[in-house]
């Protein structure tokens, strides 16, 4: 009797002590959020700064584009690749783009030619874009198409179509490239390139 209320002593002392010595660890992750401009202007501009490891775009995002551009004249779509486009006009423009969702939006454009050709815009143009994000490389490639208004070599309609790719580097800033082939109402067609900078808020 005296052995067995000894073991169940030691047994009840032994289990007390590995009760205490069992610890639970609790991992806490704590999850940043790309936040717009007018959500939380102060993690916005934080966010300039830091390298995001999540996808850099966002629903409801709206965007500034500054550009460079060359734009050369065409004879039409079919001999796309036999014309000689050495000859075109260099300029700049500004752009504005609202995307509902990260993969579909609508942008605005206005084109301003280096060269004096009688008007200080050259193109005024809005388009439906599509882009395609790549997981979390901050790559996304695009299309878009549209028209517009061209005022020189004359005030006419335009219809255009093209091709770009982006690249973040943070959720607010990122460069961009991309041509558009332009079907002019009257004159003949054109071809514009496009290389910039995109800030989005």
């Amino acid at each position: 009797m005296k052995i067995t209320t000894l073991t169940a002593a030691v047994l009840l002392t032994a289990s007390a002590g590995l009760a205490q010595e069992t610890t639970t660890t609790t991992t806490t992750t704590t999850t940043t959020q790309d936040v717009h401009v007018w959500n939380d202007p102060n993690q916005w501009w934080a966010n300039h700064w830091t390298h995001s490891t999540g996808s850099p775009y966002m629903d409801n995002e709206l965007s500034l584009d500054l550009f460079a551009n060359y734009m050369a004249n065409q004879r039409k779509i079919e001999d796309l690749f036999k014309t000689n486009i050495r000859h075109g006009v260099w300029g700049g423009g500004v752009g504005l783009n609202y995307f509902f969702v990260k993969y579909l939006g609508i942008g605005g454009d206005i084109e301003m030619p280096a060269a004096n050709l009688g008007n200080f815009v050259n193109n005024i143009n809005g388009s439906l874009i599509a882009r395609f994000p790549i997981a979390c490389s901050g790559l996304a490639p695009y299309v878009f198409g549209g028209g517009g208004r061209q005022t020189n070599p004359e005030w006419q309609w335009t219809g255009h179509a093209g091709v770009g790719a982006e690249y973040r580097f943070n959720p607010g800033v990122g460069i961009f490239t991309d041509a558009r082939y332009t079907w002019a109402d009257k004159t003949s067609d054109t071809i514009l390139f496009r290389a910039g900078f995109r800030f989005a808020f």
